[in-house]
């Protein structure tokens, strides 16, 4: 069909007719509509509002002046038993250094990489604790790592 015959046919299948009220009703409709959003919205936000409020928060344990979240007797174990563990782990490090030395395998090559990159996560994280040494989840992440390089030396050590 050629496009001088669809312009044909669209006008063969045009009507017009009267609608003297139309205009009226699609404007009340839309009015209609845009208050029963309105109002949907403002349902919604009244609820969350309301969920926000009357959620129960985290559970926390009372704090008494007498005893504080974090103390410096605390800060002082804490550095005291990550002081023992990183001693093991160089003692463990010491033990792998020789097949660290030239590693010859892909495997070995890998594991001394892995471990450069965890001694630099490890330094850039002691910065931090020693900027603030009572942020306990900085401590979370340097025993993390720290557990990370101990298991990466004994993978070294039972590599072929």
């Amino acid at each position: 069909m050629t496009p001088e015959e669809l312009d044909r046919r669209a006008g063969e299948l045009h009507h017009e007719w009267e609608s003297p009220g139309l205009w009226g009703r699609i404007e009340r409709a839309r009015r209609g509509s845009r208050r029963w959003w309105w109002w949907a919205g403002a349902g919604v936000a009244a609820a969350v509002a309301l969920g926000l409020f009357l959620a129960p928060g985290p559970r926390r344990a009372p704090v008494s002046a007498k005893a504080p979240l974090l103390t410096e007797q605390a800060l002082a174990e804490v550095e005291e038993a990550e002081a023992a563990y990183r001693k093991s782990i160089d003692k463990l490090a010491r033990v792998a250094a020789p097949k660290l030395a030239g590693p010859g395998t892909p495997l070995l090559r890998a594991y001394a990489e892995k471990l450069a990159v965890l001694d630099g996560a490890i330094g850039t994280l002691q910065a931090e604790v020693a900027r603030n040494g009572f942020n306990t989840h900085l401590h979370v992440q340097m025993a993390a790592l720290y557990r990370d390089k101990q298991q990466t030396l004994e993978q070294v050590l039972h590599a072929q």
